[in-house]
């Protein structure tokens, strides 16, 4: 991975462990720490490095890492984090660090499964001087941090994760062609990290422009297919019309382009709206056109089916 990518994970673990040092005594409450960015912007790598940190000065016995895909209720975090801690481990640690730390990855898990009673009851067992120090990671700020009855709405420290910028290409030791290459490619993709080494990888392996498409349609096939075969089928000759359609499609024409009557045609099409597969090209205009929202997925829509 290149050096400027690096030191933007390395430059946030960091400053994460500037926060947990002043949480390691036990004299106060501990503040949360939440790393916030959409999927693909680095966050699991860089907790990852803030975990090698931890272990590097001998605090592995206090620092405890989670999938916060495992846990739907706040009983589920306690039990693991006070399960993860043997009796008098605490007391083997050669640093001053006091203080437990739970580093829970994908917290939006949590958050979507429990209500806002449970999520009380996590809030209780971290407002104590004595509790662990909780670093979590999370897509999107939703109600759990957002709304002002919310346990998390305050007291937290929020840290965001920016998305990759393609003019950092500028600043890299690349070609100008491959330069090129990576960003036609990222023209498809969210400007993430992970999209950034999908396309750094396709454009490494070969010198052929005109191959850069074919291997990333290749590469996004099994989940798209999956994606497509998990709608009903209605969905399924939406999406197809829409993604073989010159331009975004009203209703009228997908009636035409779909066979289907006007009111079953109006139910998919919401549900379709609603998961965020399509969206209206205007919202607020009455029989505004349709589109494929993820302009890879009507790419790979028009080429594969």
């Amino acid at each position: 991975m290149n050096d400027i990518l690096e030191s933007k994970e390395v430059n946030i673990a960091k400053q994460i462990e500037r926060y947990a040092e002043e949480e390691k005594d036990m004299e106060h409450i501990p503040q949360p720490i939440i790393l916030v960015g959409s999927s693909g912007t680095g966050k699991t790598t860089i907790i990852n490095l803030l975990a090698s940190l931890f272990e590097n000065k001998g605090m592995s016995n206090r620092v405890h890492v989670f999938d916060g895909k495992r846990f739907f209720c706040s009983k589920d975090i306690v039990l693991a984090i006070e399960k993860s801690i043997p009796d008098g481990s605490l007391l083997t640690d050669d640093n001053n660090f006091q203080r437990r730390i739970a580093i829970i990855d994908n917290l939006d898990y949590y958050f979507k499964r429990s209500s806002f009673d449970d999520q009380y009851r996590l809030r209780s067992y971290l407002n104590r001087e004595s509790a662990p120090l909780l670093i979590a990671t999370i897509e999107v700020i939703g109600n759990s941090l957002a709304d002002y009855r919310a346990p998390f709405f305050e007291g937290i420290r929020l840290i965001y994760v920016p998305a990759f910028e393609v003019s950092l290409l500028k600043r890299m030791n690349l070609s100008d062609d491959k330069r090129a290459r990576i960003a036609s490619l990222m023209t498809y993709m969210p400007p993430t990290v992970r999209s950034f080494k999908i396309a750094s990888d396709i454009v490494s392996a070969s010198d052929n422009m005109a191959s850069d498409m074919t291997e990333l349609l290749n590469r996004v096939n099994p989940s798209y297919r999956i994606l497509l075969e998990r709608l009903p089928v209605n969905s399924q000759k939406i999406l197809i019309a829409l993604a073989n359609s010159e331009q975004p499609a009203s209703l009228s024409e997908l009636r035409i382009l779909t066979g289907m009557q006007a009111g079953i045609l109006s139910s998919y099409l919401r549900q379709l709206a609603k998961s965020g597969v399509i969206r209206k090209t205007d919202p607020c205009q009455h029989g505004a056109p349709y589109e494929v929202l993820d302009r890879l997925f009507r790419l790979w829509l028009s080429s594969h089916v």
